[in-house]
């Protein structure tokens, strides 16, 4: 007979009674316990080699490389050639926009009188931002001409060459996470593995899943280990697994390296996911019928499109992102091709090239400026095509979804960090070996942040040009009309750069008998609408945070890879104020300076402009022009609460509606399904004391986890007395215990409040 007080720990174990007929004490416990042949969630390591190339970021050094020809390829791919030359008809098309768009500007500055100082400043300023504005115009233009032809007539598409996998070929999916919402996550893992064994069940068996922990509070850590067991359990046939780093180095960049030096070489390919990441069956073996078909394919990225908010906010931005990220993303594909960049989830890599030349160096200099890259996925693509390998961004594999912030607060922390990661790119523009369209994507990805100095800049220099022109009786007889042309000629180009990419978006998608996925063409117009202004007064505050974000990189101010706010939940009113309070108080002393600098125009200034105009203009009208901005500052605490609030009546309504709230796809349904289930199952992650309470006393994941922990030669004597003593463990000290068997067993049993069930 088994003996009573131990007998759950048996069945957990799974130990059979005659296997456990004389255990009678903690120690025949233990001991069974350690001869268990039970796999781990861990598996043992097979590890391999992994060190960053050299690489001399030296500009000076990479320059005369280049001049020696040194590594020049002797012949290119028939795409990339057809990629140069997009290259070459955008950048023509683009100077000469900007050029037109300057001789306008310059036309009605020198009309205006504005001071020699102000005018270089202005056509400086507004050129560059013109360049880039125009670059990423004729891109989409491109691109929704390619997207209407279809990838079909793209002959050097990764489908063409597709086909099935070899025998013996298998993928690892990743899942690296950092105090993610568990329940969240391990539904995305069991949603995407339940499509690929029901689509493709003879491929089943080639795919294993890792979720990656890097975090450091002992709540998530065990609330992610009964996520894999819980998962193991659901799927019986499926190989679940779970790894937990003693220290999160280098973030989610150091996450994967760990995993690829680890386990890289049992795998040929790597589906890398993010904590909110799913994909439908279909498209996981899509990417690895690609692979499979041309070996010269390093990684493919697919176009993961927004799903499951609820927020105003969430909403109206997974709508526009739906909405115009479709034909956007087509221009990427027709102008990158085989270049593309990898965004460091929902993509598939080639394991042994992506370990050989995507391992990133640190970079020298203390951080923000230096350390390892924060935005390592856009590195290492570049690095990927750098060493010969062919890099593909897919927006028509339809089935990849992820998740987008659900709030204004929740989306500038996401920009912060990018922004910091983009910046760090600019040391790796003259490496010797780059495409020229990485180099390019690199100056895109940090200009498209140091423009919103730019921008604020632009404004103040236009805001005080004007109201120089009308405080010192500049406006003569005349000068409106010699303005009026440009203006008007500006003012039509600014609308076309802003509402043609929506325009083309609208009419896009009601060609292609789509609007109704979108709530009907009445609801998809409205809600465009809607979006449109609300980006008049959202844009600002990108504007004023980024400018400030970059003051502090400037500083050397870095950031940490903190947890990333995920849920719909709304901004209490505290946070609001504590976030956006400086920026109230900023819009309203700028409102309250510019309606004062006006008044002061002087009465024939202002008589002579009403005359002029016929009464349609007076100096304070100027305000008007300037209101999308100084509004979105002044009102900036109330935008960020009601935007982060839930009107249940817009979906009702269909207003922001999404493909996939229309007609729902299985494997969308099946993440909110397994997240109840979840739900159920796991401790609640906000209450880490009850958390870790319950579990230490629950016999079940004793047994789980005792498997995850190793008897060290030195047993750790101080945290043994105080886990006796009964003391409040810290989270370090926590985490020790955790990994160390013997201070593991202690735990368990001071739990349970007693030495031991055989004492009963």
């Amino acid at each position: 007979m088994i003996a009573s007080p131990f007998e759950q720990y048996l069945r957990h174990a799974r130990i059979r009674p005659e296997d456990g007929a004389e255990i009678a004490s903690w120690d025949d416990l233990t001991a069974q316990l350690d001869r268990d042949r039970c796999p781990p969630l861990q598996p043992p390591p097979r590890r391999q080699s992994m060190a960053a190339p050299r690489h001399d970021l030296s500009w000076k050094h990479n320059l005369r490389l280049s001049l020696r020809g040194a590594g020049e390829a002797a012949s290119k791919p028939g795409w990339q050639q057809v990629v140069e030359y997009r290259q070459r008809v955008t950048l023509v098309l683009t100077i000469a926009m900007t050029a037109a768009v300057l001789y306008l500007s310059n036309l009605m500055l020198v009309a205006q009188q504005m001071p020699p100082l102000l005018h270089r400043l202005y056509l400086g300023v507004y050129g560059v931002m013109t360049f880039f504005l125009a670059a990423n115009f004729f891109k989409m233009m491109l691109g929704t001409w390619y997207m209407m032809r279809g990838a079909r007539n793209n002959p050097w598409h990764p489908a063409r060459t597709a086909c099935d996998p070899p025998p013996g070929a298998r993928v690892a999916i990743i899942y690296p996470v950092y105090h993610e919402q568990v329940e969240r996550v391990a539904a995305g893992i069991a949603a995407t593995w339940q499509s690929i064994a029901a689509r493709h069940p003879g491929l089943a068996d080639r795919f294993d899943n890792f979720l990656l922990s890097d975090s450091r509070d002992p709540a998530f850590r065990i609330a992610e280990e009964i996520a894999v067991d819980g998962l193991r359990e659901a799927f019986p046939d499926g190989r679940f697994f779970y790894r937990w780093r003693r220290s999160n180095s280098n973030a989610k960049l150091g996450n994967v390296a760990d995993f690829c030096r680890r386990w890289g070489g049992e795998y040929d390919y790597m589906l890398v996911m993010d904590a909110d990441s799913v994909m439908d069956g279909e498209a996981v073996v899509t990417l690895l019928r690609m692979m499979a078909g041309n070996p010269r394919l390093g990684i493919l990225q697919t176009n993961p499109k927004p799903i499951l908010r609820t927020s105003l906010f969430g909403r109206m931005q997974q709508f526009g992102a739906r909405l115009y990220g479709s034909v956007f993303s087509y221009g990427l594909q027709a102008m990158y091709m085989g270049n593309a960049s990898y965004i460091g989830h929902n993509a598939m890599i080639r394991v042994a090239p992506f370990v050989e030349h995507c391992t990133l160096p640190e970079l020298s200099g203390p951080k923000p400026w230096g350390g390892k890259p924060l935005s390592h996925d856009i590195v290492e693509s570049a690095m990927m095509a750098r060493a010969g390998y062919e890099v593909w961004f897919l927006p028509d594999i339809e089935g990849s979804y992820e998740e987008m912030p659900a709030n204004i607060l929740a989306f500038l922390i996401r920009e912060r960090r990018w922004m910091q990661g983009n910046l760090q790119h600019l040391r790796f523009v003259f490496l010797h070996g780059l495409r020229s369209i990485h180099r390019e994507t690199f100056l895109n990805g940090s200009m498209g942040y140091l423009t919103a100095p730019l921008w604020a800049s632009f404004l103040v220099i236009s805001a005080v040009g004007m109201i120089n022109f009308l405080q010192n009786g500049l406006l003569a007889l005349g000068s409106l009309r010699t303005i009026q042309m440009p203006m008007l000629m500006l003012l039509i180009s600014s609308l076309v750069f802003l509402f043609m990419p929506r325009l083309i978006a609208i009419g896009v998608h009601i060609a292609q008998d789509r609007a109704r996925l979108f709530g009907g063409k009445d609801k998809l117009v409205l809600s465009v609408l809607i979006e449109t202004v609300f980006s008049f007064f959202f844009s600002p505050l990108i504007m004023i945070f980024i400018t400030r974000f970059l003051w502090a990189w400037v500083k050397r101010k870095g950031i940490r890879w903190d947890t990333q706010s995920r849920g719909d939940e709304p901004l209490p009113w505290d946070v609001c104020i504590r976030y956006f309070g400086w920026v109230s108080v900023l819009g309203a002393a700028c409102l309250a300076a510019m309606v004062y600098e006006l008044t002061m125009v002087p009465w024939t200034q202002q008589m002579l402009l009403s005359a002029m105009s016929n009464g349609l203009v007076k100096p304070l009208d100027l305000v008007l022009w300037f209101s999308p901005i100084l509004l979105g500052f002044t009102f900036a605490v109330w935008i960020a609460r009601a935007s982060s609030l839930a009107f249940p009546a817009l979906a009702r309504l269909r207003l922001f509606s999404i493909p996939e709230e229309i007609a729902p796809p299985d494997v969308v349904l099946a993440v909110g399904a397994w997240e109840r289930h979840f739900e159920a199952l796991l401790p609640d992650t906000r209450d880490a004391r009850a958390t870790v309470e319950a579990a230490l006393s629950d016999e079940r994941f004793y047994v789980l986890h005792r498997r995850e922990t190793r008897r060290r030669v030195r047993k750790p004597r101080g945290l043994l007395a105080r886990i006796e003593s009964g003391s409040t463990l810290m989270n370090g000290e926590l985490s020790v215990a955790l990994t160390d068997r013997t201070a593991f067993d202690a735990l368990h049993r001071a739990a349970i409040g007693k030495a031991g069930p055989a004492a009963e």
